[in-house]
């Protein structure tokens, strides 16, 4: 029986880092792969002219975009699977007309994002960065009047039931909080599954603890404007893992100088964060370089999940990394 043909787009310098070689030698087995041998990335005529018999592509950072033009050099073409984050700007709508299916590790990502926001919104509440800068900075001991607060029965407030928020809910559930969260598209069994109530953008953004997981999209760029920040009550925090675009920088800037609140922040409107941004200078921030879904775990998965589920797919088994067309215009 022949092996299905495939093209693995990401050079070895790329690919150690996304497929363990286990992996690999599951691609070997079950596919006849071609994969890069150039020692960098191909350039778009490059992968075109190998496109031609292929009816699977995995690719990852910095592998060339499949386009309409490429696309049509591939008439064999079945799946496509992405070995990283968003396919948005990657695959073209066009691919789904044509009859491929796209499969993504952004829900592989997602866990790992979902783990950094647990990880600020503890570490956060109990003030670990504060007294740890106090002990460092020379401090004979703590403060006396200074204490943290328990994440156990926490009201938090979610900004959208993207995927990190629907695997950050369950890390959260044996603390017992009390989530609000707001999402337009999510209908009340979604609410009910995950063990939180759907309420308006307001509301969630009133709590004490709210953590932000909106896609970037043009419906929710700058939608959470200064008036909804400053809904966050006095000594709230507020946390984003998604992205900057999706809030009014400076009117947080403004909050957390009047150190009124406190934040934990892994995107900014400028990456890298400028040297002399004021977010460098304040004490009551969490800041990390947009690293929320860089584990080694998490790296060393990416292509296995993708790789797994498109031989669920040739076999005619469910599958979990599948993009779902229907959902594509709310799509990260």
């Amino acid at each position: 029986m022949n092996k299905p043909k495939a093209l693995v787009l990401p050079p070895a310098r790329r690919l150690d880092s996304v497929c363990p070689r286990e992996v690999r030698e599951l691609i070997e087995n079950y596919f006849d792969a071609e994969f890069n041998k150039t020692g960098g990335d191909l350039s778009k005529e490059e992968q075109d002219a190998l496109l031609a018999d292929k009816e699977s592509v995995f690719t990852s950072w910095g592998s060339p975009i499949l386009d309409a033009e490429s696309l049509a050099k591939a008439p064999a073409l079945k799946y496509v699977g992405h070995a990283a984050g968003t396919v948005k700007g990657r695959v073209p709508f066009e691919a789904f007309t044509r009859g491929v299916r796209v499969f993504s590790a952004a829900g592989r990502i997602a866990d790992s994002v979902a783990d950094w926001c647990f990880a600020a919104i503890a570490s956060m509440l109990r003030l670990f960065p504060t007294f740890d800068g106090d002990l460092h900075g020379g401090a004979v001991w703590g403060r006396g009047d200074l204490r943290g607060m328990e994440l156990t029965g926490m009201k938090i407030g979610v900004v959208s039931l993207s995927s990190t928020a629907r695997a950050l809910i369950p890390l959260l559930a044996p603390f017992r909080c009390d989530i609000a969260a707001y999402d337009p598209y999510a209908g009340p069994a979604l609410a009910e599954k995950l063990g939180v109530r759907l309420a308006p953008l307001e509301e969630v953004m009133s709590q004490p603890v709210v953590s932000v997981h909106l896609p970037q999209l043009p419906a929710t760029k700058g939608i959470l404007t200064k008036e909804l920040l400053a809904r966050i009550p006095d000594g709230g925090l507020f946390v984003n893992s998604s992205r900057a675009s999706v809030l009014d920088e400076d009117a947080l800037v403004a909050e957390l100088v009047s150190g009124r609140i406190r934040a934990a922040l892994d995107v900014f409107n400028v990456e890298p964060l400028p040297l002399d941004h004021p977010l460098r200078k304040l004490p009551n921030v969490l800041l990390t370089p947009h690293v929320a879904g860089a584990t080694v775990q998490s790296y060393q998965a990416l292509m296995r999940c993708v790789v797994e589920d498109i031989i669920n797919a040739i076999e005619g088994r469910p599958t979990r990394y599948e993009i779902d067309p229907a959902r594509w215009e709310i799509l990260a």
